[in-house]
């Protein structure tokens, strides 16, 4: 057996201040390693022998930290191996390798930074160019998907520019350019008052003959819509012109016993609708609701109700007349459309392009006009050009440009003027080119400490999604951003924003993998209660509990166990929690008997570890092991079978999981991976409390009438959350395990920051960033923060303030 690869990693390995530790690794390795991981052996498909130190070599060095961590962890050598190191070889092992892995890290960072070049994700994109040309024109369609990194789509990493990219950004930065660009006569608006009263699908029902069941009641106030299948298409108006719309809804619940209604709205184009709100609408009395949205040319509003009753067939009015009907409704008594709301014309997007110019009205209009009622009013074209673009592009590259920089775009504009095109057109042609350029497209840092502009990027992406603001723009101006108190002041104040709702929506929507939840589809036959309500409520639940934790800075213990749920009404029945009315979200005291509370009990997280018939204790516990502990799975062997989830209900998910787990090459993993899956049983796959599996096989009826829908499954098996943990601790349910979980607060919490520091500065964790990760933790701890006071640690960090 040959030693020659260690002894040259061991020299390289311990540089001078080290090198009495070259026979450590050598011997570490001999006496605890070589055993299984020899060239003829390689348990695990790991040979050591064949281990070399490549400071070029990425792969090398994650070899080096995978031993670091294994050891660390006390994993390897495994706990019933012959020759077990001691603490004291352990910790002198580890404390030889930490130092190495540290400077080589560190080294990098210094020279190269921790972030390669950062692109903008289609998310920030979009957001940055309706916040810099003061447009609301959906963009992300234009760009391909962002491929993740490290769990995140803002990772430079996985942001690559290809042609393709580029002819995207092109088309992209074309429509946004001409939607802030409008230079027409200001559209013709709506604000009218409608009334189903007046739809040709509610008279044409009057008028049926006697003999022919009516689809509507109508009131001597308002028409009643009793079916979501009704036809209740407002076909009276169709948007002319695309863009932000006021709309406003007076009903109120018919027939309701008591008890409110749900009422949807969507807009749709017949091929496609979109919900845009859905609201709870009283029983003993009207409600005025109100929703402003974006909508498209060529859209209509739909109106549905939702958590009416329904008969044998599945549907409310099958069979029966709307005039005797004795079911629930939703009474509309009218809609009013206001909009596009534009507060001056032209748009303020010409203004955010051509800042100061005078823009003037068209008095006698040319052919080549194409439409246009404004001009650009300016005697020297080539000087306008200079300011303009200058001005344009310091506010689009995110720091000042001088009139050098500018030069370039000035001449393009240049020659679009000698070829004849008006002076708008010739600047159309320069924005484009300030809009795809890298300066744009990139973020701009350089290695070492970030000056105050770049810093200024880096917070606004990190908790805005997108550019800076003028606020931000003048403490970098003024070279005061990076100071603590100047710094500390942003972070609440961006926190504080509307905008912060960026944050909360695309880091859970990663970390959590909410993102995910239209992957699969559950069963309509066995979840029949699962529908678009139901999933933003699920979504809504969990966006804002994140969301609480934020404000109030609370313990990062509740993302285990919290003592409060946030719900509204929807997702409150889901949980069979009573008492709670209307669409949006309240904080709540957790019921006493109430299996809730943390994220692992969220219907969010429950429903995207889940197929759409079935749940899989591995794919929850190999959740809970990455995105809440920070240990992900290595994937099973290419040669292991998957296992079919038994859709009929005769068999189990423990019992299949039994056999499976027989493997020799799976029970390692699975040992880890199934007592988290097994303690979430007790939920289903849309997030529903079961103490028994649902199938198409059991003793219970096939068909129960609930409120919202038929149940058409059977009752299978009981339900076993019983487990133990790899330690031998046994728990018997959900509340158990969450107890033993909160043993293992501190590593949530280290996982958490990692995650938000990957996702605050776009690239990945290095070994040297493990360091300032354990001083954020031991600041916390003295300061007894939660979440907000992550959030200020991370920023004030050297880890966020370097590149």
């Amino acid at each position: 057996m040959s030693w020659r690869h260690f002894v040259y990693a061991g020299l390289i390995l311990c540089h001078t201040a080290t090198r009495a530790h070259a026979a450590d690794f050598k011997g570490f390795f001999e006496r605890h390693c070589i055993e299984c991981h020899d060239a003829g052996t390689k348990k695990g498909d790991f040979n050591i022998e064949a281990l070399t130190w490549k400071t070029d070599d990425r792969q090398s060095l994650e070899r080096w930290v995978g031993i670091f961590d294994k050891v660390d962890k006390q994993e390897m050598p495994p706990p019933k191996a012959k020759d077990r190191p001691d603490a004291a070889t352990r910790d002198a092992f580890l404390a030889a390798l930490r130092r190495e892995l540290h400077s080589e890290s560190a080294v990098r960072q210094q020279t190269d930074g921790r972030v390669v070049l950062r692109r903008l994700n289609r998310v920030e994109y979009e957001n940055t160019l309706h916040d810099l040309l003061a447009i609301d024109l959906p963009l992300q369609h234009y760009l391909p998907e962002d491929a993740p990194s490290h769990g995140f789509d803002n990772v430079s990493e996985g942001l690559r520019l290809s042609m393709l990219h580029m002819g995207q950004f092109l088309e992209a930065a074309d429509a946004a350019i001409t939607a802030a660009l409008d230079l027409r006569r200001q559209p013709e608006g709506v604000n009218r008052r409608f009334r189903y009263q007046d739809e040709e699908s509610v008279t044409d029902d009057q008028k049926k003959p006697a003999d022919k069941p009516k689809t509507f009641r109508i009131l001597p106030d308002a028409v009643v819509i009793f079916d979501d299948n009704s036809p209740s298409t407002l076909r009276k108006f169709v948007f002319k012109t695309r863009g932000q719309y006021r709309i406003r809804i007076s009903g109120y619940s018919f027939q309701a016993a008591g008890r409110p209604t749900w009422l949807k709205l969507y807009a749709t184009d017949f091929k496609t609708r979109r919900l845009l709100g859905y609201f709870d609408m009283p029983s003993d009395g009207k409600r005025e609701v109100e929703v402003v949205a974006n909508i498209e040319q060529g859209e209509l509003l739909e109106l549905k109700p939702y958590d009416t009753n329904y008969n044998e067939k599945g549907l409310a009015l099958y069979g029966h007349d709307a005039g005797t009907y004795p079911g629930r409704g939703i009474a509309i008594e009218w809609i009013h459309v206001e909009g596009p709301l534009v507060k001056s014309w032209p748009p303020p997007g010409v203004a955010r392009l051509f800042g100061d110019l005078p823009v003037k009205p068209i008095e006698n209009g040319k052919p080549g006009d194409r439409g246009r009622a404004f001009t650009i009013a300016v005697d020297d074209p080539l000087a306008a050009a200079e300011k303009t673009l200058q001005g344009f592009a310091s506010r689009a590259f995110r720091r000042p440009v001088t009139s050098e920089d500018a030069a370039r775009y000035v001449k393009l504009a240049k020659a679009a003027i000698d070829g004849g095109q008006t002076f708008e057109d010739a600047m159309r042609v320069a924005f484009r080119a300030v809009l795809t350029s890298p300066r744009f497209l990139f973020l701009e840092e350089r290695p070492g400490k970030l000056d105050d502009w770049a810093l200024a990027s880096r917070l606004s992406y990190f908790l805005w999604s997108t550019c800076p603001d003028d606020e931000l723009r003048s403490l970098a101006a003024q070279d005061v951003l990076r100071h603590p108190d100047t710094l500390h002041a942003q972070v609440e104040r961006l926190l504080n924003s509307p905008k912060a709702a960026a944050f909360v929506e695309n880091f859970t929507g990663q970390w959590l993998e909410l993102r995910q939840i239209d992957f699969t589809q559950p069963d309509r036959k066995l979840y029949p209660e699962f529908d678009d309500i139901l999933k933003a409520a699920m979504l809504g639940e969990t966006k804002a509990f994140f969301a609480e934790l934020l404000r109030d800075d609370l313990r990062l213990s509740n993302l285990i166990q919290s003592d409060f749920l946030m719900l509204n009404r929807c997702i409150a029945e889901h949980y069979g929690i009573e008492g709670v009315t209307g669409e949006a979200f309240h904080r709540m005291p957790l019921p006493a008997a109430s299996h809730r509370g943390g994220v692992l009990a969220q219907a969010s997280v429950l429903k995207v570890t889940a197929n759409g018939t079935a749940t899989s204790p591995v794919i929850r516990g190999a959740w809970v092991a990455k995105r809440l502990l920070g240990e992900p799975l290595p994937p099973p062997p290419a040669d292991v079978p998957a296992f079919e989830p038994d859709t009929r209900g005769s068999t189990t998910i423990r019992e299949q999981l039994a056999k499976h787990r027989s493997l020799t090459a799976c029970a390692r993993c699975h040992t880890r991976m199934d007592p988290p899956g097994f303690a979430l049983e007790n939920f289903d796959a849309i997030g529903g409390w079961r103490d028994r599996y649902r199938g198409k096989e059991g003793d219970s009826p096939k068909q129960q009438f609930r409120g919202r829908g038929i149940w058409e499954y059977k009752l299978g098996p009981a339900v076993d959350s019983t487990g133990e943990m790899p330690d031998g601790r046994e728990f018997a349910n959900i509340d158990d395990f969450k107890t033993l979980l909160l043993g293992r607060e501190e590593q949530v919490v280290r996982n958490l920051t990692q995650n938000l520091l990957v996702y605050a500065t776009g690239a990945g964790m290095q070994f040297a960033d493990r360091a300032p990760v354990e001083e954020i933790l031991a600041r916390l701890k003295t300061k007894g923060g939660g979440l907000r006071t992550i959030v200020h640690e991370i920023v004030q960090s050297t880890v966020f303030q370097n590149k």
